[in-house]
């Protein structure tokens, strides 16, 4: 076992790794919008040759599933029923917004170095944070896993705010490789909820089962999409209403700065 001195400087060029792999995420989503005309053209082609009928049976399986029905919103939302809170003052002058995708690997990775940081602020009052939960990974990779994990996540909020935080936290510590599409699977995400006291029932279960936040998770992704003009990458900050930018500098330096920034706004707002 290495000594106890080495852990934290592995956990800091852990986190140090990590970010700089942002960067790398932030070009393949710019290289899959690139490539989306390109992508449609090739599934026309396909189409002339003998696939239409396998495309249009995906396209009946889309519209007729949970992501295409009615339009309803998790207990305890905010901002238009779009956002789960978090914080001990919703009084506060400060917000932290937070889009987020359980399957987008870079949104764990912005988590590992800030979770710490605007959670102690959130619970001590100085900020409240707002979550929306996005399908990006779904759109971009294709794939239900994104979707179905929002879903789960807004069935969580229905229990309790408090069992929301703690399961948006398990579900991101237990993510599966962004080519592994796990959380498309219910009884996964259902086994995962166990490891929350008292969020597993049959309610929960039927929740998560019947999809029917799912169309609350495509409301996120679409305004994302309407507020970065169609051009969509997450994690996405943003500190009273003004965009955070990530960048691909050490762990230690972005979180340093992170601080700093909530500091600014903190004593901006009075």
């Amino acid at each position: 076992m290495p000594p106890e001195s080495n852990k934290p400087n592995k956990r800091a060029q852990a986190r140090e790794r990590a970010a700089a792999a942002y960067a790398a995420e932030q070009a393949k989503a710019k290289r899959k919008r690139q490539y989306l005309i390109g992508g449609l053209v090739l599934v026309i082609i396909a189409a002339a040759v003998g696939i239409g009928i396998a495309v249009q049976h995906h396209v009946n399986q889309v519209n007729s599933s949970p992501a295409n029905g009615k339009l309803i919103y998790p207990a305890g939302t905010v901002d238009g029923g779009l956002a789960i809170p978090y914080g001990s003052n919703e009084n506060a002058k400060t917000t932290l917004t937070i889009y987020e995708d359980f399957r987008c690997p870079y949104c764990k990775e912005a988590e590992s170095m800030f979770k710490p940081i605007y959670t102690s602020y959130a619970d001590a009052g100085k900020i409240k944070v707002r979550f929306h939960i996005v399908n990006l990974i779904d759109q971009n990779d294709g794939g239900t896993g994104s979707i179905q994990a929002g879903n789960a996540a807004a069935c969580a909020q229905d229990v309790g705010n408090a069992k929301f935080k703690a399961y948006h936290d398990v579900l991101f510590a237990n993510q599966p490789n962004e080519s592994d599409d796990a959380f498309a699977s219910n009884p996964t995400l259902i086994s995962y909820a166990k490891q929350v006291s008292g969020l597993v029932s049959s309610s929960f279960e039927s929740c998560v089962n019947s999809g029917k936040y799912q169309p609350w998770v495509v409301k996120n992704y679409d305004a994302l999409k309407t507020a970065e003009n169609g051009s969509v990458s997450t994690p996405d900050y943003l500190i009273n209403g003004t965009r955070y930018q990530l960048t691909t500098q050490s762990a230690s330096v972005q979180e340093a700065a992170f601080t700093a920034a909530l500091d600014k706004a903190i004593a901006a707002a009075g």
